[in-house]
């Protein structure tokens, strides 16, 4: 009991953290996005290329190549729609995938900053993940764009979208956080991340239902925790739908227990970074 009470107590020094650096997590927010496209001729707008290429690609391969459709019940199970709904899992999956593979290597790429003892090193892996949110909002700009040219319609609940981006964010941090930690201790990580993310690509419902899996194989699908969200953004952004309030609230849960355990083994690792550095 004392030693999970003990444990709680570490997880609370997060917000302490942020508050107490705000301003230098800022900088650090700023210059990861600057960093991102510096010195190329393009800037920020490599951020609206690499998404419609994406598109573009998987849609020619799932719609017109493997002829697959979504459902007769959406706009005629055409490509147009098809790509939409497609794109909102893609939107989901990549930025989580995305800030997950650049904290693999976010320690050891600021060593510099690991032996100062008075640098909250928390605060890297926070940072690295709102950058990619940052950037990452881009693809539900175009998003939006794409369900208004397509589905000709603007629901009242895509307001409702944060509620689905708050937990994403959270997960995405937990997981951050444990592979910023064994980047450091296990130079293969970045690998073995980049393996596992691309199992896990297709492993969630992003071009494909899950209605479409036979029942007794659905059970890894509905264990994943990006199915949750991928599913309740397509409710609230794309169908006009309300999201699943039971669903919702086990995201945040899943989400929040998550982030609690990978702040943990970050904040007692971290003792030992500058040893293996």
């Amino acid at each position: 009991m004392l030693k999970a009470l003990r444990y709680m107590l570490d997880f609370r020094r997060l917000p302490a953290i942020v508050t107490a650096n705000r301003s230098l997590l800022w900088q650090f927010v700023k210059r990861s996005v600057a960093s991102r496209y510096r010195g190329s001729m393009l800037g920020l707008f490599w951020s609206f290329v690499q998404p419609m290429m994406m598109l573009c690609v998987y849609t020619f391969v799932f719609s017109v190549v493997f002829r697959s459709r979504w459902g007769a019940d959406v706009d005629g199970g055409g490509r147009g729609s098809f790509a939409i709904i497609m794109f909102c899992g893609m939107a989901v999956f990549n930025i989580f995938s995305e800030a997950v593979n650049l904290n693999c290597s976010i320690v050891v790429a600021n060593q510099n900053l690991v032996k100062k003892v008075i640098f909250p090193l928390e605060i890297l892996p926070l940072s690295q993940t709102m950058a990619t949110f940052a950037v990452g909002m881009v693809w539900f700009l175009l998003l939006f764009l794409g369900t208004v040219f397509i589905f000709g319609t603007i629901s009242f609940t895509m307001l409702l979208l944060p509620l689905i981006l708050i937990p994403l964010f959270l997960f995405t941090l937990g997981v951050s956080y444990f592979t910023a930690s064994l980047g450091v201790y296990v130079r293969d990580t970045g690998y073995i991340v980049g393996v596992v993310l691309q199992i896990l690509f297709f492993m969630t419902p992003i071009f494909y239902p899950v209605a479409a899996i036979p029942e007794r194989y659905r059970w890894p699908i509905q264990a994943n925790p990006l199915t949750i969200m991928i599913e309740e953004a397509r409710k609230v952004f794309l169908f006009g739908e309300l999201p699943d309030w039971r669903f919702l609230a086990a995201a945040f849960a899943v989400s929040l227990l998550t982030l609690h355990l990978g702040f943990l083994w970050f904040h007692k690792t971290k003792k030992g970074f500058a040893d293996v550095l």
